[in-house]
């Protein structure tokens, strides 16, 4: 008996390390190929500016991913700051979701080769669609990790799943507010249900401490940074919930309109390989209900629900599409549901056979050909090794869809970062190029994480919230005692900027490299 627990550990153990080392490889190959810069570098200088005592919220401005930079911090310190220590913050969080999935199909039951093989589809489809830390999949992750908890929480009626719950919906949340929201939201429906029906006092103690302790360390940070309360209101929750009602409401500032993205071709025809296991999910879970059965009803309910959430947030953003991996969980799911029906080997071989079809289908489309990156339809085999640039970005292959020739694109960044570095007056950089700080390692004062007009990253005019952002900008002005601006990149504009910055405040422009690279010198305004 010894032997064989021994022997079953070992194999389960090996299986981990498998998982482990795929989640991490998967991922690395797809996120060294090409870049989308507003995307690739989104919290990389964040979280090198951490380092330097530049806080999210307080010193830059942000509307999502808080949590995202302070992983990215995290990573640095440990692993310096390189390209490497960036991919493999999101090789580690490819990591934690695979490794959470398998150990829930386990715990619910599922055989050690099917748990392996769903583990193995999620772990391909998962991080990898984007390869770099990506504040939604960050919120999607952790969302479903709390999914998982809450599951258990309500099966077991487990004290400690119950108390760390809110504490992985809190890191969901502080990753991404949506689709965090519709899922916490959830959470707590079914929970409220739950507590009402079974009357498990010692359950609900659990949960409402856990939501206490995680509040209450919200707080403590909050205090310890010096973050004003109102700026953390204003920046994570009001400002951001005018661009979901923008685009709910189809108002003309917003870049896309929720009614023009629910239609046959975006929720069938772009989702089709969810739905070939939702749909079935659906019907079955529809008779269990109908015939008062409770064997895995509460597993579909779960499951059903949030993925239509899920959806329902990637049709309401209109990003790339990065919730392919539910094909894998809801497959492992209706694998559960068919194990002891008629024609059950049947059926489950059709399941995995559709399962790993979509999966080669969209690593190649997504990982190979790096369609989230916009990278489908350029010739990778061009891309340069991104160390021409700068010895941090060592493991990169350069290329993005701006510059099907990346050799342009490399002169440019090199003459920027050579210029900046040389530049010793107090600067700041506005670019979607965000390595820059980290590479030359020096604050550069960056005002946004991204820059999106049409009040989609930041209040521009005629925002109700403009003169708390334009506010912000002047303060950091004064504050850093900023002498010259650099602007960098094609899309960026400084008349787009310009009203931002105080009435006051005069410019002196410098053309670097034709509109691409420019600067702003501040200087005195005349007849003022």
């Amino acid at each position: 008996m010894t032997e064989k627990y021994f022997l079953k550990n070992i194999k389960e153990l090996s299986i981990i390390i498998i998982i482990c080392l795929y989640a991490h490889f998967i991922n690395q190959l797809s996120g060294n190929i090409g870049v989308l810069p507003i995307d690739s570098f989104g919290f990389y200088d964040t979280g090198y500016s951490i380092l330097k005592g530049k806080l999210p919220i307080r010193d830059f401005w942000i509307f999502t991913g808080i949590l995202v930079d302070y992983f990215e911090a995290l990573f640095f310190l440990i692993f310096g700051n390189n390209w490497s220590a960036h991919i493999f913050h999101a090789s580690f969080i490819n990591i934690l979701a695979s490794l959470s999935f398998y150990y829930f199909l386990r715990k619910i039951n599922l055989k050690l080769i099917y748990a392996t093989f769903y583990a193995l589809c999620f772990a391909t489809l998962c991080y990898p669609v984007s390869g770099t830390p990506f504040a939604y999949l960050h919120a999607y992750v952790f969302s479903l990790i709390s999914l998982l908890v809450f599951y258990f929480a309500i099966k077991k009626e487990n004290n400690h799943y119950w108390f760390i719950l809110p504490i992985i919906c809190a890191f969901a949340f502080l990753s991404m507010q949506s689709p965090t929201g519709y899922i916490v939201l959830f959470i707590i429906f079914l929970s409220s249900y739950f507590f009402f029906k079974t009357k498990n006092l010692k359950n609900f103690i659990s949960f409402a401490t856990g939501t206490i302790f995680t509040i209450t360390l919200i707080i403590i940070y909050l205090l310890l940074t010096g973050t004003r309360f109102d700026n953390f209101i204003y920046q994570y929750f009001l400002f951001p919930l005018t661009i979901g009602e923008g685009r709910i409401l189809g108002e003309a500032s917003a870049y896309l309109s929720l009614k023009d993205q629910l239609n046959f071709k975006r929720i069938f025809g772009d989702f089709k390989f969810i739905q070939i296991f939702l749909i079935p999910l659906i019907i079955i879970t529809a008779y269990k209900v109908v015939k008062k059965e409770n064997n895995k009803k509460l597993l579909n309910v779960i499951f059903i629900s949030a993925s239509i959430l899920f959806i329902y947030n990637q049709l309401l953003t209109a990003n790339q599409i990065y919730i392919f991996s539910l094909i894998p969980v809801l497959a492992a799911i209706l694998h559960i549901n068919m194990e002891k029906l008629q024609y059950s080997k049947f059926i489950i071989c059709l399941i995995i056979t559709t399962t790993l079809f979509a999966t080669i289908k969209f690593h190649h489309r997504y990982n190979i050909e790096r369609k989230f990156h916009d990278l489908e339809n350029i010739n990778k085999s061009v891309a340069l090794d991104a160390s021409l640039i700068h010895k941090s970005l060592t493991g990169l292959k350069w290329i993005s869809y701006k510059y099907p020739d990346p050799s342009e694109e490399v002169k440019i960044l090199k003459t920027a970062i050579k210029t900046i570095k040389e530049d010793n007056r107090k600067k700041m950089l506005i670019t979607h190029y965000h390595f820059i700080s980290s590479a030359i390692e020096e604050d550069l004062n960056i005002l946004n994480r991204w820059y999106l007009w049409d009040n989609n990253t930041h209040p521009t005019r005629n925002h109700k919230y403009f003169n708390i952002y334009k506010s912000m900008v002047n303060k950091k002005i004064q504050k850093e005692k900023i002498e010259v601006v650099y602007l960098l990149g094609t899309n960026i504009k400084f008349k787009r900027f310009k009203e931002s910055f105080g009435d006051i405040i005069c410019f002196k422009n410098h053309k670097l490299v034709n509109k691409s690279f420019s600067n702003y010198e501040i200087v005195s305004c005349k007849g003022k």
